[in-house]
C-alpha cells in the first residue's frame, strides 16, 4: 500500500510539474458546455411556434384596429356625402324658387302624439313667419304653426287638423288631403264616379293660398265607395318626420 501511495504521488507529481496543476472541473467544461448550446438549441426550437403565434396574435390586433379606423372614417365620409347631396339639392330648390324663405334643420322630431309636431332651428328672426310651407326635395311636410325668434313648430301632413289642396297629378282631379293622427292621410271630396287608382301621385295645387303648387304629398293606397257623394281615398304621406334633417320654408 505505501509503495503504492508513492507511486501516485509520483505519478501526479510528475503530471503537475509537466501539465500544469490538475482541475478536475475543467475537463467537464466542454461536456457541459455542448450540453448548454444543446439544450438552448432546442429550447430555441420549441419557442419559436410560440413567438410567431404572438407575433401574428399582435400583427392582426393592429390590423384590426386599422380596420376599425378604416371603416369609422368611410362612414363619416358616407355621411358628408349624403348631406353634402342634400344640401346641395336644397340649394337648387332655393335658386330657382322665388318664395323660398330659409333652410332649417329638424332639433326635434315627433315630440307629441297630438298634434304631430317637430321643431326646427329658424324663427322669426330668420324671416319666417306662421302658416309658411315646410318642404323637403321630397315633398310636403307640413306647415309653421308656432314661430319664436330662434325656432319654430312646424304641423305635420299627418296631424288630424292639418289639411292642404291636392290634385292627382294624371287626372288633375283636385280635392283635399287631411292627416288621420296616425302616420297616415285621408283624400276627401272625390265624387264617387271619379276613377281612383291605387299608386296615383298626389301634388299640392296652389289653391289654398297657402302652399306652393306642384310640391308632392303622398301616393295613393286605397279606395273605397264611401258615402253617396264621394270616395274614401287613403293616402301614405311621402315624408317620414322621424327621417327628416334639414327642411325649407316658403312664403305664401
Amino acid at each position: 500500500m505505501l509503495f503504492l501511495v508513492v507511486v501516485v504521488s509520483a505519478s501526479l507529481m510528475t503530471f503537475q510539474s509537466t501539465r500544469g496543476p490538475f482541475k478536475p472541473l475543467s475537463a467537464l467544461q466542454t461536456p457541459l458546455y455542448r450540453l448548454e448550446k444543446t439544450f438552448a438549441a432546442i429550447l430555441k426550437i420549441i419557442k419559436s411556434p410560440f413567438l410567431y403565434y404572438f407575433k401574428l396574435e399582435n400583427e392582426n390586433r393592429l390590423l384590426r384596429e386599422e380596420l376599425v379606423r378604416m371603416k369609422m372614417k368611410e362612414q363619416e365620409y358616407s355621411e358628408l356625402k349624403i348631406e353634402n347631396e342634400r344640401l346641395r339639392t336644397i340649394l337648387k330648390i332655393r335658386e330657382a324658387e322665388p318664395r323660398f324663405v330659409s333652410a332649417a334643420r329638424v332639433i326635434s322630431s315627433g315630440i307629441r302624439q297630438w298634434p304631430e309636431l317637430m321643431i326646427i332651428d329658424k324663427g322669426a328672426a330668420s324671416g319666417i313667419r306662421k302658416d309658411m310651407a315646410v318642404r323637403t326635395p321630397d315633398g310636403l311636410v307640413g306647415k309653421t304653426t308656432e314661430v319664436m325668434p330662434g325656432f319654430s313648430k312646424v304641423l305635420l301632413v299627418t296631424d288630424v287638423s292639418f289639411s292642404v289642396s291636392v290634385r292627382l297629378q294624371d287626372s288633375r282631379i283636385e280635392g283635399v288631403l287631411s292627416g288621420r293622427g296616425d302616420g297616415s292621410c285621408v283624400l276627401k271630396y272625390i265624387p264617387r264616379d271619379e276613377v281612383v287608382e291605387p299608386g296615383t301621385l298626389l301634388i299640392t295645387s296652389g289653391l289654398d293660398g297657402v302652399f306652393p303648387k306642384g310640391i308632392p304629398v303622398g301616393y295613393i293606397t286605397g279606395v273605397k265607395k264611401g258615402s253617396e257623394l264621394f270616395l274614401d281615398v287613403e293616402v301614405e304621406p311621402i315624408i317620414r318626420a322621424s327621417m327628416i334633417e334639414e327642411v325649407m320654408v316658403f312664403k305664401k
